[in-house]
């Protein structure tokens, strides 16, 4: 019944809308500060009632929010401001939880031990992709030394130089931004 009666009212408005030439939607153009000062105070309004009535539910609404900045098309000082917002729920820690259980869960597929196993006794300077982003992955796409964003030109280093008996291995392999790199391998060339 509350539906129809929304349709109804929604129809109504409509026609009247149109019987008056758009009178009404020009009213709402032109008061479209208000508005936007009104939606904000119901957002925020209804986030603390959601707060206050379901803390759990609430919790877990924040969590999967701060999870999905991570993948929305914003810029990073955009997202660095909303991102705190969100974060006071301590959603890093069960983030983090559920990203150990399921690299546990996955610890056991061939191809991950392969992965993990491969480069032991190669003296080769290059490192597979595959390898670089698990690495990477590993670190939560942070730099090692600096802990900035990774972004695509990120490289991996060797903690311990292939020339001094370091292998391919991921215990090995640091994921370094461009920068820290460049400065490591010319301290490297230094010595």
């Amino acid at each position: 019944m509350k539906a129809g009666l929304m349709i109804l009212g929604i129809t109504t408005f409509l026609v009247a809308n149109t019987y008056y030439d758009g009178k009404y939607t020009k009213m709402l153009s032109v008061n479209q500060k208000y508005f936007k000062m009104a939606m904000f105070a119901f957002v925020g309004f209804s986030m603390y009632l959601l707060i206050k009535k379901n803390p759990s539910g609430s919790k877990s609404m924040l969590q999967h929010a701060n999870a999905l900045i991570k993948y929305m098309p914003i810029d990073r000082e955009t997202a660095d401001l909303i991102s705190p917002i969100f974060d006071f729920t301590n959603a890093k820690n069960n983030m983090d939880s559920m990203t150990q259980s399921y690299v546990a869960y996955n610890d056991n597929t061939p191809q991950h031990k392969r992965m993990l196993n491969s480069g032991g006794d190669n003296t080769k300077r290059s490192v597979s992709e595959t390898k670089k982003k698990y690495v990477a992955a590993q670190q939560s796409w942070k730099c090692n030394n600096c802990a900035e964003q990774l972004n695509h030109t990120f490289e991996v280093d060797h903690k311990i130089d292939l020339r001094y008996g370091g292998t391919n291995h991921v215990s090995n392999l640091v994921a370094l931004c461009r920068n820290c790199h460049g400065e490591k391998t010319l301290q490297n060339k230094l010595e």
